[in-house]
């Protein structure tokens, strides 16, 4: 969405764009973590893991893919200005072709992780929260899927129309939608 700031009103207000997007996805990053982790590790079958894993994850994120942004960022500077895919950029090799499918498997990924704290709320909602059977819980979750699916294919996956979208769309389903659904779920001391 900074993106738009820029071709609408100039170079400041994408700064200051820039600066509020990434304050807000590290402030909202670090709340869903922590809004995350009793969930997580509540599912796991072993939670005394729990530290290593999550140790282990953040060493993935300052290992490999911050190093690859900025990579990326560093190449195709100036041209990543006017193309909204950076994939696009890359040469046609069997690597970039590798990289695509990856990306596409680590959206399908992401997508699950970022439904899951509003799966749970949607269980314990509707009252299958505690159900052992898997075919349940995942016909349960289709009427959040559904929605965001629909809506994910109805825009465009690149370009300024998806930069707005996705900055509307991304609060609303990652961090508003489940912190409203979790105080109308658990709004009793009963519930809670």
């Amino acid at each position: 969405w900074f993106e738009v700031l820029d071709g609408l009103l100039g170079r400041h207000w994408r700064n200051v764009g820039l600066a509020f997007n990434c304050t807000f996805l590290l402030f909202g990053s670090v709340i869903q973590l922590i809004a995350c982790a009793r969930e997580v590790m509540h599912a796991m079958w072993r939670p005394q893991k729990f530290k290593g894993i999550y140790l282990m994850a953040t060493a993935y994120v300052l290992t490999l893919t911050l190093p690859s942004a900025a990579s990326v960022y560093w190449a195709f500077g100036d041209e990543l200005l006017t193309h909204s895919n950076a994939l696009s950029l890359l040469p046609r090799t069997p690597f970039r072709d590798a990289a695509v499918v990856l990306m596409l498997v680590h959206q399908f990924i992401t997508f699950g992780f970022a439904c899951t704290p509003l799966y749970f709320v949607w269980e314990k909602l509707i009252g299958l929260h505690d159900c052992r059977s898997l075919c349940k819980r995942a016909a349960a979750r289709l009427p959040v899927v559904v929605p965001i699916w629909f809506l994910a294919i109805v825009f465009p996956f690149f370009g300024p129309i998806n930069s707005a979208v996705g900055s509307l769309l991304v609060s609303f389903t990652v961090y508003i939608i489940p912190a409203l659904a979790h105080m109308i779920t658990y709004r009793s001391a009963h519930a809670r």
